[in-house]
């Protein structure tokens, strides 16, 4: 087995892991609403990013429609969250106009191309988006302080692996088919290194699952 399958496999339990326990914290101990129902998530990362993969018969039809309809609900699920959590208004009102332009814009390229290959737009707006609204919701917690720390909140490990995993993302995707055609080892070292940052994304996000404790959700 390859180094990139074995680090897939890995990033494939931690996953697993996450999306188990946040379903255990929705039944079992009432902290849906603080762990911002992340299960919901964390099945439509399986259902785009490890069913396919490993049950391809379970989905036959075209992976590209999959992953544009994660790209369309991840900005529509953390767009939200941080809309929730910030109470800023300028904030507030500059992340609908963002996440509803980004939406209809990709709508737009989805309606008018064949899905055999995803819109440079369509991969890279999401990235783009979770830059934003991370740096946004750190320097909204800075200029509010209060008496918790940080990492007693769940947003500060979403805020962490979103933020980790944009940056490599998109040193990823954006030299991608220049260097499969010009630089493949590269290539293959930046996919290596990327596997490695989906387990530390996933890895903040199940941290922040079982360390966070819960809290009044009014």
């Amino acid at each position: 087995m390859s180094t990139t399958m074995s680090l897939n496999r890995i990033y494939e339990i931690v996953v697993l892991i996450s999306f188990l326990y946040s379903l255990y914290l929705w039944i079992f101990n009432a902290k849906s609403k603080q762990q911002f129902y992340f299960y919901i998530y964390l099945l439509f990362v399986m259902l785009v990013d490890i069913i396919p993969v490993n049950f391809p018969y379970l989905i036959e039809f075209n992976r590209n429609i999959l992953f544009a309809c994660y790209i369309l609900f991840s900005m529509v699920y953390f767009g939200t969250i941080y809309y929730q959590k910030i109470k800023s208004k300028s904030f507030r009102i500059l992340t609908i106009i963002v996440v509803a332009s980004l939406i209809f814009l990709n709508i737009y390229k989805i309606q008018n191309q064949e899905m055999e290959q995803l819109s440079f737009i369509l991969v890279i707006s999401l990235p783009v988006l979770f830059i934003y609204l991370s740096i946004f919701w750190y320097s909204y917690r800075l200029q509010n302080v209060d008496e918790s720390r940080m990492t007693h909140n769940f947003l500060f490990w979403i805020s962490s692996g979103l933020l980790i995993w944009s940056v490599f993302f998109i040193f990823r995707a954006i030299p991608m088919y220049f260097l499969e055609e010009n630089d493949p080892k590269l290539l293959s070292f930046l996919i290596t290194t990327f596997s490695v940052v989906n387990i530390i994304t996933y890895l903040f996000f199940l941290i922040g699952l079982v360390f966070v404790k819960n809290e009044r959700t009014s």
